[in-house]
């Protein structure tokens, strides 16, 4: 079977002689979108405009968070609204079951619900900040649609109020117990820091500075004590030396005379009596001529006292000792020497007392670094927890605030701005674009029912064709000839 070959030309007489293959398909197309039009089941679409209205207390004074970026706060409303307990609230308020609402029931109002944020008035390069957002949701009838919607938006309101609040709650009830928790682990370590720094009393790094002090003076105190008993060992041995020659019978005992006294009336030997003498002696020829009376008595006196200095050296020495006893003077070198004694010993035990006092002071000193390495952990351990609990106590104190803003609804709360309206116009079908898309489709159907019959037709209508077809010359052509 030879093809038929239709030319550009004949597009035109092809219209005109199948034009009802294609005016009858676009008639039909016209009848069915409006059928469909009629007859298809209308969906009817509500909005309702919910806002975010700002805390009315300052968000630094109750020391809330800073707020979500709008994709997680829009995620988190998203969340919020299609969850099951929010969906199930509105379907039992709503009476869309009759009894407990099924998860295809609520799969199916899930899928009806969408969130959107409006389009802005005015487009700028500043950033947005997600303070309201719509509600929307399509049903097949308009009044439920509505009534759904709102419920929806109060719904969630409601549930975002009583959720912020809940967490508010459970927030500081979770930081309650931190705190609780921190504090008995820091009494624990209080205990076990007192403990520690009891058994190393004396030896603390911050008793470092009173030990280095305390050191210093006994140190001070010990060359005082050590001066001083040099000084009475001295004493001692000068006394000891002059008892030494009180016995032997010397003359290098010094008198000191009592006042209103000479130095030989003060004398308590004849050695000593004589040597006074002397000296007086002396001391008068100095003002007075041998002659003078003065003179003449000293004279007299010393040839007595050394003549009885003489008869003293031949006495026993036992007798010398007994007289020696109930001199004055002797017994009070005694006792002098007995106070040195004493005075010694007590300087003795003080400079023992001072040299144990500062060897226990330098191990004290000595051990404040091996001690501060011990108590280091503890010491770490406790500092740390008493950070972490002064932090507690102000994020509770911070937390117990927001509770207090939450409870009082202060805070930041969400408000429907615009109710749902009653939707009068359905958002599917949409006429006009059912009816294009019908009389687009009877456009289609129409051209290729018409170049199909075109197509399968062998007949020949023009001179064009019939030269084609034969491949003969044409000598003439009848016009067509109408009917009568």
């Amino acid at each position: 079977m030879e093809e038929t070959q239709v030319h550009a030309l004949d597009y035109l007489s092809v219209f005109r002689r199948r034009k009802w293959w294609l005016v009858v398909p676009i008639l039909a197309s016209i009848v069915v979108g409006a059928a469909l039009v009629k007859f298809l089941p209308k969906l009817y679409r509500s909005s309702s405009t919910v806002s975010l209205i700002a805390s009315g207390v300052s968000t630094t004074l109750v020391g809330q968070t800073a707020p979500f970026d709008n994709e997680a706060r829009l995620r988190a409303v998203s969340q919020q609204l299609l969850s099951a307990s929010t969906l199930a609230r509105v379907a039992k308020e709503e009476r869309l079951s009759a009894g407990e609402p099924s998860d295809a029931m609520l799969a199916t109002l899930r899928s009806a619900v969408a969130v959107t944020v409006p389009t802005p008035v005015a487009l700028t390069n500043e950033g947005r900040p997600f303070d309201t957002f719509v509600v929307s949701y399509s049903d097949e009838d308009p009044s439920r649609a509505q009534r759904v919607t709102n419920r929806l938006a109060t719904v969630f309101v409601e549930e975002s109020s009583k959720t912020r609040e809940q967490r508010a709650e459970h927030t500081s009830t979770f930081i309650a117990s931190q705190l609780a928790a921190s504090q008995a682990r820091l009494a624990d370590l209080q205990a076990r820091l007192r403990r520690a720094k009891e058994s190393h009393i004396g030896q603390l790094p911050e008793q470092t500075g009173a030990n280095l002090s305390m050191l210093s003076g006994l140190r001070q105190q010990l060359d005082t004590n050590s001066n001083s008993l040099r000084g009475e060992q001295d004493r001692l041995s000068m006394i000891e030396r002059q008892l030494e020659t009180l016995s032997r019978g010397g003359n290098d005992i010094i008198i000191i005379p009592r006042a209103g006294a000479t130095a030989s009336e003060a004398a308590t030997t004849p050695e000593s009596r004589a040597m006074a003498l002397e000296r007086e002696l002396a001391t008068a020829r100095l003002t007075y001529t041998d002659k003078h009376p003065e003179v003449v008595r000293l004279q007299g006196e010393l040839a007595t006292a050394r003549a009885e200095a003489a008869a003293d050296q031949d006495r026993p020495a036992a007798a010398r000792t007994a007289r020696l006893q109930n001199d004055p003077a002797y017994r009070q070198l005694v006792a002098d020497r007995e106070m040195a004694r004493l005075r010694i010993r007590e300087l003795s035990r003080a400079e023992a007392d001072y040299r144990r006092q500062i060897g226990s002071f330098q191990s004290r000193v000595e051990a404040a670094p091996m001690v501060e390495q011990q108590l280091a952990s503890v010491q770490r351990d406790y500092d740390l927890e008493k950070q972490q609990y002064s932090e507690l106590s102000a994020k509770l104190h911070a937390s117990e605030m927001a509770e207090s803003v939450e409870r009082d609804r202060r805070g930041e709360q969400f408000s429907i701005l615009y109710p749902a309206s009653y939707p009068t116009e359905p958002v599917r079908p949409v006429p006009l674009r059912v009816m294009l898309i019908s009389i687009l489709a009877g456009i289609c159907l129409g051209a290729v029912l018409t170049l199909g019959r075109e197509y399968l037709d062998r007949s020949v209508h023009n001179v064009r064709e019939l030269r084609d077809d034969l491949d003969l010359p044409v000598l003439g052509e009848v016009t067509r000839i109408q009917p009568v």
